[in-house]
């Protein structure tokens, strides 16, 4: 599959954490997309960002710097003609 078929989410344990991080993404004009996060990454509801793969070691590093909490990164099947199509 070609990586357009796919899409990366960064999980968080609540939504101020992926407020943050979306924020300061923003600022950094890092391309970034608020989603509901998937089911099939975690049972609990909540936020995420999809990004683009390419920006994820400038992302993690941000994460370090700025101590914000994620759960985990993954990496899930695109979702076609839904609303939330990602960076």
């Amino acid at each position: 599959m070609a990586s357009s078929d796919y899409n990366w989410y960064i999980l968080f344990p609540n939504h101020h954490e992926g407020l943050r991080l979306n924020g300061e993404l923003n600022r950094q004009g890092i391309k970034n997309t608020i989603a509901p996060t998937p089911r099939a990454a975690s049972k609990s509801c909540g936020i995420s960002l999809i990004v683009q793969e390419t920006d994820l070691p400038v992302i993690n590093q941000i994460i370090q710097e700025l101590c914000i909490n994620i759960v985990k990164t993954v990496q899930l099947p695109a979702i076609k003609n839904w609303k939330f199509k990602g960076c």
